[in-house]
Protein backbone atom coordinates (compact mmCIF):
# COMPACT_ATOMS: atom_id res chain seq x y z
CA UNK A 1 0.00 0.00 0.00
CA UNK A 2 1.76 3.40 -1.15
CA UNK A 3 2.64 5.74 2.08
CA UNK A 4 1.42 9.60 0.95
CA UNK A 5 3.60 11.92 2.78
CA UNK A 6 2.05 15.34 2.87
CA UNK A 7 4.39 18.50 1.88
CA UNK A 8 4.73 22.01 2.69
CA UNK A 9 6.20 24.47 0.63
CA UNK A 10 7.72 27.53 1.65
CA UNK A 11 9.36 30.72 0.44
CA UNK A 12 12.00 32.66 2.40
CA UNK A 13 13.68 35.95 1.16
CA UNK A 14 17.31 36.23 1.84
CA UNK A 15 18.13 39.13 4.28
CA UNK A 16 21.38 40.59 3.83
CA UNK A 17 23.06 42.23 6.70
CA UNK A 18 25.73 44.61 5.67
CA UNK A 19 29.08 44.24 7.84
CA UNK A 20 32.43 45.15 7.31
CA UNK A 21 35.01 43.20 5.76
CA UNK A 22 37.22 41.87 8.68
CA UNK A 23 40.46 42.75 9.61
CA UNK A 24 43.80 42.76 11.24
CA UNK A 25 44.35 45.82 13.44
CA UNK A 26 48.05 47.17 13.81
CA UNK A 27 49.44 50.42 15.46
CA UNK A 28 49.60 52.30 12.07
CA UNK A 29 50.37 56.42 12.44
CA UNK A 30 49.11 56.87 9.23
CA UNK A 31 46.01 54.95 9.02
CA UNK A 32 43.60 58.04 10.37
CA UNK A 33 45.36 60.26 7.16
CA UNK A 34 44.44 57.75 5.00
CA UNK A 35 41.18 57.30 6.12
CA UNK A 36 40.07 60.86 6.15
CA UNK A 37 39.06 61.99 3.10
CA UNK A 38 39.83 65.67 2.15
CA UNK A 39 36.39 67.71 0.74
CA UNK A 40 36.77 71.18 -0.46
CA UNK A 41 34.01 73.88 -0.92
CA UNK A 42 33.72 77.64 -2.21
CA UNK A 43 31.46 79.75 0.19
CA UNK A 44 30.30 81.57 -2.75
CA UNK A 45 31.24 80.35 -5.99
CA UNK A 46 29.31 77.43 -7.52
CA UNK A 47 31.38 76.01 -10.43
CA UNK A 48 31.28 72.48 -9.49
CA UNK A 49 35.41 71.66 -9.82
CA UNK A 50 35.25 74.10 -6.00
CA UNK A 51 32.66 72.22 -4.61
CA UNK A 52 33.10 68.03 -3.78
CA UNK A 53 30.15 65.83 -2.95
CA UNK A 54 29.55 62.76 -1.21
CA UNK A 55 27.08 60.43 -1.38
CA UNK A 56 26.33 57.06 1.27
CA UNK A 57 23.78 54.77 0.17
CA UNK A 58 21.98 51.15 1.89
CA UNK A 59 20.08 48.38 0.90
CA UNK A 60 17.36 47.44 3.11
CA UNK A 61 15.34 44.15 2.82
CA UNK A 62 11.73 45.12 3.58
CA UNK A 63 9.43 48.25 4.22
CA UNK A 64 9.72 47.46 7.82
CA UNK A 65 13.48 47.98 7.98
CA UNK A 66 14.94 51.20 8.91
CA UNK A 67 17.58 53.34 7.48
CA UNK A 68 18.67 56.33 9.69
CA UNK A 69 21.35 58.40 7.56
CA UNK A 70 23.50 61.13 9.89
CA UNK A 71 26.20 63.88 9.70
CA UNK A 72 28.09 64.88 12.77
CA UNK A 73 30.64 67.38 13.47
CA UNK A 74 33.27 66.66 16.09
CA UNK A 75 30.40 63.91 17.20
CA UNK A 76 27.59 66.09 17.61
CA UNK A 77 24.77 66.15 14.95
CA UNK A 78 24.91 69.00 12.41
CA UNK A 79 22.52 71.68 11.41
CA UNK A 80 22.59 70.28 7.52
CA UNK A 81 20.23 67.45 7.86
CA UNK A 82 20.39 64.39 4.99
CA UNK A 83 17.61 64.06 2.88
CA UNK A 84 17.21 60.29 2.03
CA UNK A 85 15.92 59.27 -1.49
CA UNK A 86 14.71 56.29 -2.89
CA UNK A 87 16.48 54.35 -5.99
CA UNK A 88 14.49 54.38 -8.95
CA UNK A 89 14.96 50.55 -9.47
CA UNK A 90 15.45 49.49 -5.66
CA UNK A 91 11.97 50.31 -3.60
CA UNK A 92 13.51 49.19 -0.38
CA UNK A 93 17.71 51.04 -0.97
CA UNK A 94 18.00 54.59 -0.05
CA UNK A 95 20.74 57.12 0.04
CA UNK A 96 21.74 60.97 0.53
CA UNK A 97 24.12 63.10 -1.19
CA UNK A 98 25.27 65.90 1.15
CA UNK A 99 26.83 69.11 -0.97
CA UNK A 100 29.68 70.24 0.99
CA UNK A 101 28.99 73.55 -0.29
CA UNK A 102 25.68 73.35 2.45
CA UNK A 103 27.32 72.39 5.15
CA UNK A 104 30.14 74.93 4.67
CA UNK A 105 27.44 77.50 4.98
CA UNK A 106 25.29 75.50 7.90
CA UNK A 107 28.00 74.45 9.98
CA UNK A 108 31.34 75.50 8.98
CA UNK A 109 35.20 74.04 8.42
CA UNK A 110 35.74 71.08 10.41
CA UNK A 111 35.75 67.22 10.66
CA UNK A 112 32.69 65.21 9.58
CA UNK A 113 31.45 61.93 9.84
CA UNK A 114 28.92 60.38 8.11
CA UNK A 115 26.96 57.13 9.67
CA UNK A 116 24.32 55.09 9.05
CA UNK A 117 22.05 53.35 11.71
CA UNK A 118 19.95 50.52 10.47
CA UNK A 119 18.07 47.79 11.72
CA UNK A 120 17.53 44.81 8.70
CA UNK A 121 15.38 42.26 9.41
CA UNK A 122 15.07 42.99 13.20
CA UNK A 123 19.39 43.29 13.47
CA UNK A 124 20.77 46.80 14.63
CA UNK A 125 23.88 48.06 13.21
CA UNK A 126 25.84 50.99 12.39
CA UNK A 127 28.24 51.63 9.34
CA UNK A 128 30.84 54.18 9.28
CA UNK A 129 30.61 55.56 6.19
CA UNK A 130 33.22 57.82 6.21
CA UNK A 131 35.06 60.91 8.04
CA UNK A 132 35.47 64.25 5.88
CA UNK A 133 38.12 66.97 6.92
CA UNK A 134 36.21 70.18 5.19
CA UNK A 135 37.71 72.82 4.19
CA UNK A 136 37.30 76.15 2.37
CA UNK A 137 38.51 75.87 -1.56
CA UNK A 138 41.59 77.69 -2.21
CA UNK A 139 44.06 77.34 -5.07
CA UNK A 140 46.29 76.14 -1.53
CA UNK A 141 43.52 74.10 0.10
CA UNK A 142 43.68 72.13 -3.23
CA UNK A 143 47.30 72.28 -3.83
CA UNK A 144 48.35 69.25 -4.72
CA UNK A 145 45.28 67.05 -4.86
CA UNK A 146 43.17 65.79 -7.85
CA UNK A 147 39.69 64.62 -8.03
CA UNK A 148 37.44 61.97 -9.39
CA UNK A 149 33.44 63.32 -9.83
CA UNK A 150 31.23 60.34 -10.92
CA UNK A 151 27.37 59.58 -11.63
CA UNK A 152 26.68 56.08 -10.84
CA UNK A 153 23.59 55.13 -12.88
CA UNK A 154 24.53 51.09 -13.81
CA UNK A 155 23.61 48.09 -12.13
CA UNK A 156 26.26 47.73 -9.73
CA UNK A 157 26.50 43.85 -8.37
CA UNK A 158 28.84 44.24 -6.02
CA UNK A 159 26.76 45.91 -3.53
CA UNK A 160 23.75 44.41 -4.97
CA UNK A 161 21.76 47.83 -6.22
CA UNK A 162 21.09 48.93 -9.27
CA UNK A 163 21.48 52.50 -9.84
CA UNK A 164 19.86 52.60 -13.14
CA UNK A 165 17.56 56.12 -13.63
CA UNK A 166 19.01 57.26 -10.21
CA UNK A 167 22.48 59.04 -11.43
CA UNK A 168 23.76 59.22 -7.91
CA UNK A 169 26.70 61.87 -7.99
CA UNK A 170 29.65 61.67 -5.75
CA UNK A 171 33.20 62.67 -5.62
CA UNK A 172 36.84 61.60 -4.38
CA UNK A 173 39.85 64.41 -3.71
CA UNK A 174 43.28 62.45 -3.18
CA UNK A 175 46.63 63.64 -3.27
CA UNK A 176 48.10 62.63 -6.48
CA UNK A 177 47.98 63.66 -10.55
CA UNK A 178 45.90 63.73 -13.25
CA UNK A 179 47.64 65.02 -16.81
CA UNK A 180 50.32 63.87 -19.05
CA UNK A 181 47.91 64.13 -22.29
CA UNK A 182 48.85 61.78 -25.20
CA UNK A 183 47.24 63.06 -28.44
CA UNK A 184 47.56 59.06 -29.77
CA UNK A 185 46.66 60.95 -32.99
CA UNK A 186 45.19 58.60 -35.82
CA UNK A 187 46.28 59.47 -38.97
CA UNK A 188 44.25 58.14 -42.85
CA UNK A 189 46.46 59.96 -45.76
CA UNK A 190 45.40 59.16 -49.55
CA UNK A 191 48.43 58.76 -52.16
CA UNK A 192 47.26 59.77 -55.66
CA UNK A 193 49.34 58.32 -59.24
CA UNK A 194 51.33 61.71 -59.33
CA UNK A 195 52.23 60.98 -55.70
CA UNK A 196 51.13 63.70 -54.23
CA UNK A 197 49.94 62.98 -50.45
CA UNK A 198 46.67 64.41 -48.91
CA UNK A 199 44.70 63.93 -46.05
CA UNK A 200 41.62 61.68 -45.64
CA UNK A 201 41.23 61.87 -42.00
CA UNK A 202 43.03 62.58 -38.98
CA UNK A 203 42.12 62.58 -34.99
CA UNK A 204 43.12 63.05 -32.29
CA UNK A 205 42.34 60.76 -29.63
CA UNK A 206 43.57 61.80 -26.13
CA UNK A 207 44.42 59.89 -23.27
CA UNK A 208 44.78 61.08 -19.39
CA UNK A 209 46.97 60.05 -16.74
CA UNK A 210 45.57 59.09 -13.58
CA UNK A 211 47.84 58.91 -10.47
CA UNK A 212 47.57 58.70 -6.91
CA UNK A 213 50.14 59.41 -4.32
CA UNK A 214 51.25 56.29 -2.28
CA UNK A 215 47.78 55.42 -0.21
CA UNK A 216 47.09 52.12 1.77
CA UNK A 217 44.13 50.03 0.72
CA UNK A 218 41.24 52.00 1.88
CA UNK A 219 41.96 55.09 -0.69
CA UNK A 220 43.14 52.71 -3.24
CA UNK A 221 40.03 49.73 -2.83
CA UNK A 222 37.60 52.96 -3.38
CA UNK A 223 39.34 53.81 -6.54
CA UNK A 224 39.28 50.55 -7.80
CA UNK A 225 36.60 48.46 -6.65
CA UNK A 226 33.82 52.04 -7.34
CA UNK A 227 34.99 54.81 -8.60
CA UNK A 228 36.65 53.74 -11.49
CA UNK A 229 34.71 50.63 -11.63
CA UNK A 230 31.65 51.44 -11.53
CA UNK A 231 31.13 55.21 -12.97
CA UNK A 232 28.56 55.98 -15.75
CA UNK A 233 30.00 59.46 -16.38
CA UNK A 234 33.34 60.57 -15.26
CA UNK A 235 34.31 63.98 -14.50
CA UNK A 236 38.25 64.75 -13.94
CA UNK A 237 40.05 67.45 -12.55
CA UNK A 238 43.45 68.63 -11.39
CA UNK A 239 44.46 71.22 -8.65
CA UNK A 240 48.50 70.78 -9.62
CA UNK A 241 51.10 73.76 -9.64
CA UNK A 242 52.86 72.35 -11.89
CA UNK A 243 50.59 70.28 -14.44
CA UNK A 244 51.39 71.15 -18.01
CA UNK A 245 47.73 72.70 -18.24
CA UNK A 246 45.23 73.91 -15.47
CA UNK A 247 42.19 73.40 -17.27
CA UNK A 248 41.28 69.88 -16.07
CA UNK A 249 38.55 71.26 -14.65
CA UNK A 250 35.57 68.38 -14.50
CA UNK A 251 36.93 67.24 -18.09
CA UNK A 252 34.58 64.48 -19.24
CA UNK A 253 36.50 61.15 -19.50
CA UNK A 254 35.64 57.63 -19.37
CA UNK A 255 37.98 54.56 -18.60
CA UNK A 256 39.86 53.24 -21.18
CA UNK A 257 42.85 50.87 -19.43
CA UNK A 258 42.82 48.88 -16.65
CA UNK A 259 44.08 50.15 -13.13
CA UNK A 260 47.53 49.44 -11.99
CA UNK A 261 48.85 48.63 -8.84
CA UNK A 262 52.71 49.92 -7.99
CA UNK A 263 53.14 48.17 -4.18
CA UNK A 264 56.68 50.12 -4.01
CA UNK A 265 58.78 48.71 -1.87
CA UNK A 266 58.63 45.92 0.75
CA UNK A 267 57.97 45.47 4.28
CA UNK A 268 54.86 48.75 3.79
CA UNK A 269 51.39 48.98 3.19
CA UNK A 270 51.42 51.94 0.73
CA UNK A 271 51.00 51.46 -3.01
CA UNK A 272 50.51 53.53 -6.11
CA UNK A 273 47.28 53.42 -8.51
CA UNK A 274 47.41 54.84 -11.92
CA UNK A 275 44.80 54.60 -14.40
CA UNK A 276 44.40 55.54 -18.23
CA UNK A 277 41.28 57.45 -19.14
CA UNK A 278 40.24 59.08 -22.37
CA UNK A 279 38.25 61.75 -23.93
CA UNK A 280 34.31 61.29 -23.66
CA UNK A 281 33.47 63.07 -26.83
CA UNK A 282 35.55 61.69 -29.57
CA UNK A 283 35.42 64.35 -31.58
CA UNK A 284 38.71 66.06 -32.02
CA UNK A 285 38.88 65.03 -35.96
CA UNK A 286 39.47 66.60 -39.05
CA UNK A 287 38.74 64.71 -42.22
CA UNK A 288 37.94 65.63 -46.24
Amino acid sequence: MPIFEERIQAEYQAIKIPTPSPSNEFIEPFKCCDEKLLVLAHDTDTESWKNDITSAWIKLSGSADTIIFSLTKNDIATNYIPTPISFVREPFAKYITIPWKDVLASDGIGCYKIKLEYNIGGISGVINWGTYDLKKYSINTAQHTARLRVKFNLNQAIQGINFTDSNVEDSIRFFGFIGERQPNMEIDNIIYQNRNVKTVIRENLNTWQIQTDPYTNPIIDRLTDLYLLSENELFISDYNQTNHTHSILDYPAIVTESPEIDYLAKYQRKAVLSCVVSDRNQNKRTFY
